[in-house]
């Protein structure tokens, strides 16, 4: 068996597409190799477009391990649970001929191991390397708060530098699975190198053990050198380690203390040791000796501008901003926003040197060092969008370990969750469908209903919480949703509605010229919409319906607090409306899925198309119920539309915002998605 998967590991190349019947993949290139096993860049092909990720085949040796794919699996589906931009966020565990690989966000490959092998991570400027410990500090931070775990696995090979949304933290509670069979590895793990006096022992570890493991970071990407070797024993931790050059004395002391003995004497988590390190003025650094020809291009600090734009001015600021005390929770959401911050101003999309002036610094570096000069040119380019990263930066509060939605093991067999045949088989199984599962219903004949995701139940703040929104987003009141429920992953299309209408006698709502098939069905009513629905549940003996206005507000922020389920700015390119950066703004509805899922898988809920929800419209939220039902009238002239189009601002497609139109009129930019009711849990 060995030798047959083995072989088959071998094999794959370029283009092959595989993978299960359900969910296919394409390969593109061979990256870096893992630890783990073989790590490939892919696309995705089971979406609306082919979806770029990153797929880890697991060595052969790791699956001849007994329950080593059952323990990976639970350990995936505990890391799928965390919030946190910059911790790498695994899709999917997949079983194809013997074979078995995760499916992973997409990242570049360039790990921080690489730069330190190159000697890149040595041309780094002082902000730069600012910016790498605030990021891996903040997503140490937010996945202890939300676990109660450390990392303890926290080495340079799983730490993932990419171009343009910053660092990925791999590996978290690896630990317990990986530190048996380490050793045995094709390329062990090196975070024995980093790991604390008190790891050599086997004894539950401490808060700060994370603590350790960053400064150990610190050290070598100030000092150019590691402090200790992952083949050195405990006794090596006693030793008198040198002031790296690039830290003050006041640095120096904090970085001594973090690389205590003694758990007690270090500071009290990861970000606490950013803001010792860098929230006071340091005393001004030696400069590193670095070849003139083999520096970086400039950072945001070094651009003069005589612009005096709040924009630019922000790129100058010396320091952190001031922070509370960690110990809150409401302090570390303000703490993970300064600190990536400082990671945001490193150096902005507008102070990026063109091609020219890069070419012009890395060319010296051709004929001594080609490989050096790309990892440089890519590290360049991998700081230019992190001012939009860091303003997304969330951190998880107590009130996450209440939520029901953070609770659920959720299975790892699909970009969304695993696919089933129909909303019947769901029904008729032994046990409530899994959180995120897909499903589709068909009929004879070739008909088809909307993909549905199946939604966990869960609690949310219903409302504008951030003072942007109309008086009708007020009272911000809490809504309990018991029970989980399905929701369409795309808007209704023309494809789905098309059926409706031919089956019905209804007239063919017009498509404006734009083309009908996988673009958002528009141009239809409340009533319209509703009928689809009824339909729906006529030809396939299910409960379909409308959402409730409470449901599409849960599911449109997907656990999240921001503005935009992305973050509290507008990003390009994340969704359709007239300023969002897309080629369909202010001019027509993309096909469904042109834009990025929501962490719930769901599509095209902010922006594409207004969205008619089930609702009665009520002026303000004093008496909407609070159990995620549908607030109903007698004599209903307004119904809700949620969701904001490709006509509308920015403002208008945020989460919160609602509006109100008569039930029997219809635009070119109006749309609905439909709901499914599920059997309640036991």
């Amino acid at each position: 068996m060995d030798n047959a998967t083995a072989s088959l590991l071998a094999s794959l190349k370029p283009e092959q597409v595989l993978g299960p019947d359900h969910h296919r993949f394409r390969l593109k290139n061979l990256q870096a190799p893992h630890a783990l096993g073989s790590f490939w860049e892919a696309d995705d092909l089971s979406t609306t477009q082919p979806t770029p990720v990153n797929l880890l085949f697991l060595d052969a040796s790791l699956l001849a391990q007994s329950g080593f794919g059952d323990k990976f699996r639970t350990l995936l589906n505990q890391n799928r649970n965390l919030k946190d931009k910059h911790a790498a966020r695994c899709y999917g565990l997949f079983a194809w001929r013997g074979l078995l690989f995760a499916s992973w966000e997409a990242m570049d490959g360039l790990t921080l191991a690489g730069m330190f092998g190159s000697g890149s991570a040595r041309k780094l400027k002082d902000k730069q390397k600012q910016g790498l410990v605030t990021q891996v500090g903040s997503t140490l931070e937010g996945a202890l708060r939300q676990s109660g775990n450390s990392h303890a696995t926290l080495c340079p090979e799983l730490i993932y530098v990419n171009r343009s949304n910053g660092v990925r933290v791999m590996g978290f509670g690896w630990r317990e699975l990986i530190d048996p069979i380490n050793a045995k590895l094709p390329q062990p793990l090196s975070y024995p190198a980093w790991q604390s006096p008190e790891a050599f022992h086997p004894y539950p570890l401490t808060n700060t053990e994370d603590v350790y493991a960053l400064a150990c970071l610190v050290y070598q990407l100030y000092a150019g050198r590691p402090a200790f070797t992952a083949a050195e024993d405990e006794s090596s931790r006693e030793r008198e380690l040198k002031a790296p050059s690039g830290l003050s004395k006041d640095q120096w002391r904090v970085l001594k203390t973090a690389l205590d003995e003694d758990p007690e004497v270090r500071p009290k988590s990861p970000l606490e040791l950013v803001r010792q390190l860098y929230q006071p003025e340091p005393e001004k650094p030696a400069e590193p000796e670095i070849s003139e020809e083999a520096e970086l291009p400039e950072t945001a600090d070094d651009v003069t501008t005589k612009d005096s734009s709040e924009k630019n001015r922000r790129f100058s600021l010396p320091r952190l901003p001031a922070l509370p005390p960690w110990s809150k929770p409401a302090a570390l959401g303000a703490g993970l926003f300064a600190a990536g911050f400082v990671f945001g101003y490193l150096l902005s999309p507008d102070d990026a040197p063109d091609a020219d002036t890069l070419a012009g610094v890395t060319a010296p570096l051709a004929a001594e060092n080609q490989q050096l000069r790309e990892e440089l040119q890519q590290l360049q380019a991998s700081y230019q969008n992190l001012e939009q990263s860091a303003q997304t930066e969330s951190a998880a509060t107590e009130s996450d370990k209440d939520d029901p939605t953070n609770s659920q093991n959720l299975t790892l067999e699909d970009a969304s969750g695993p696919v089933v045949e129909s909303a019947e088989a769901l029904r008729n199984a032994d046990k409530p469908a899994d959180n995120l599962t897909v499903f589709r219903d068909e009929w004879d004949g070739g008909g088809f209903a909307p993909q549905m995701v199946v939604i966990p139940k869960g609690r949310f703040q219903m409302g504008d919480l951030h003072g942007q929104g109309d008086d009708n987003e007020y009272p911000v009141h809490e809504v309990v949703l018991s029970t989980s429920f399905a929701f369409s992953r795309h808007e209704v299309t023309f494809a789905e509605y098309d059926q409706f209408a031919e089956a019905t006698g209804r007239s063919l709502p017009a498509d404006e010229g734009w083309g009908r098939g996988e673009l958002p069905v528009v141009n239809v009513s409340w009533n319209d919409a509703n009928a689809y629905a009824r339909w729906l549940t006529e030809i396939t003996g299910q409960p379909y319906r409308l959402p409730t206005e409470a449901e599409w507000e849960y599911v449109a922020r997907a656990g999240t607090e921001t503005i935009y389920w992305w973050g509290d700015e507008l990003t390009p390119e994340m969704a359709v409306c007239d300023g969002c950066g897309t080629q369909w703004d202010a001019t027509q509805p993309s096909p469904v899925g042109s834009t990025p899922a929501n962490p719930w898988g769901i599509h095209d809920m902010n922006g594409n198309v207004d969205e008619w929800v089930a609702d009665c419209y009520l002026p303000r939220y004093n008496s909407t119920p609070t159990n995620g039902t549908a607030h109903q009238s007698s004599g209903c002239d307004q119904r809700v539309m949620r969701g904001g189009s490709w006509f509308d601002i920015p403002r208008v497609i945020r989460s919160a915002s609602r509006y109100r139109h008569p039930p029997a009129t219809s635009r070119n930019s109006w749309g609905f998605r439909v709901a499914l009711d599920l059997p309640a849990s036991p």
